[in-house]
This record gives structure tokens, C-alpha cells and sequence, in this order.
């Protein structure tokens, strides 16, 4: 993947996002090997720090074969494809079944517990699906020639029109 130039932040901002990011990145691990632990919102955080500071150490994560075809699917398609939402959902339920099998808890924080448990599986539906890349737009404003005066200012694509094309996977 290409990338923007990485925002000047001071080396110990950078190794403070890569800590954080090693620390998320430890909690994904832990959510592919707990079932009540779900792995995709840790990789989103990790993604997130590690493109801030250490673009090609995003890369390398968009590579690994269990987690880079979903954070592929939300940075480049936005969206998270169906398998993976049901198996969010499930682990949301499972977790829940499991604290109410396991632990004495109060009436009222079941209810508490139902009613986030409801949030959660609301939100992950809501979560739109892959779209193909073949979808896009076939001309975008970067294509479009401008029209060029002796007085005018650079145009530039807006982050939309950046994010609907192609990225190379090679770079």
C-alpha cells in the first residue's frame, strides 16, 4: 500500500503509538485464542497507531494471513464482510452465557448486561459489508484535467476521492 507521508509527531509520540499498538495487537492475539474476546476491534486500534507512526509495520500486519484480509476489508473495501460479523456476534452472546452461567449476578446488571449486549450486536449489524473495488467510481476528480490559470492555486483530491481509488499493495 501507498501511504501519505507520515504527520511530523516527535519519536517519542512514535514509540508511544507503537507501544500502544503492540499493546492492542497483544489483546487481538488474546481474542483469537479466548472465545469471549473478540480480535477485530484490537486490530482496528493496532491498524490505527501504526499508521500514524510506522506505516510499513501496518503493511507487514495487513499481510498476515488471519488478520489482513478483515482489516483489508474495513481500511481499503470499508466494511467488515458477514462470517466475520456473525462470529462477533456469537462471541458477544457466548461471552454473555458464559458470565451469567459462571457468575452470581444481580438482576439489575443482567438487565445491564442485555441491554449492551443488544448495543453491541446492533452496531456490528449495522457495520456496512465489503464493497468491490470494481464499484468505484470509474472517473474520479484526480483524473479530471483542471483547468490550469497563471493565478491559481494547486487542486487537490479530498480524503473521499483518495480512499475510492486503487491502492498498490506492493509499496
Amino acid at each position: 500500500m501507498t501511504h501519505p507521508p507520515v504527520p511530523s509527531i516527535s519519536w517519542t509520540k512514535r514509540l508511544l503509538y507503537l507501544g500502544c499498538a503492540g499493546f492492542f495487537f497483544g489483546l487481538a492475539i488474546l481474542g483469537m485464542i479466548l472465545p469471549i474476546v473478540p480480535a477485530t476491534p484490537f486490530l482496528l486500534v493496532t491498524s490505527y497507531f501504526l499508521v500514524r507512526s510506522f506505516p510499513k509495520l501496518n503493511d507487514r500486519l495487513l499481510d498476515l494471513p488471519y488478520f489482513g484480509p478483515i482489516l483489508y476489508d474495513w481500511e481499503v473495501r470499508k466494511g467488515i464482510k458477514t462470517s466475520v460479523k456473525i462470529q462477533a456476534i456469537a462471541t458477544v452472546v457466548l461471552g454473555w452465557g458464559i458470565s451469567i452461567w459462571l457468575f452470581p449476578i444481580p438482576v439489575w446488571a443482567l438487565v445491564l448486561m442485555a441491554v449492551l449486549v443488544v448495543i453491541g450486536i446492533a452496531v456490528i449489524y449495522r457495520v456496512p459489508e465489503p464493497r468491490d473495488l470494481a464499484e468505484a467510481p470509474a472517473e474520479s476528480a484526480l483524473d479530471k484535467p483542471q483547468p490550469k490559470s497563471p493565478d491559481s492555486e494547486p487542486t487537490y483530491a479530498s480524503p473521499q476521492e483518495v480512499d475510492s481509488l486503487p491502492r498498490d499493495s506492493q509499496t
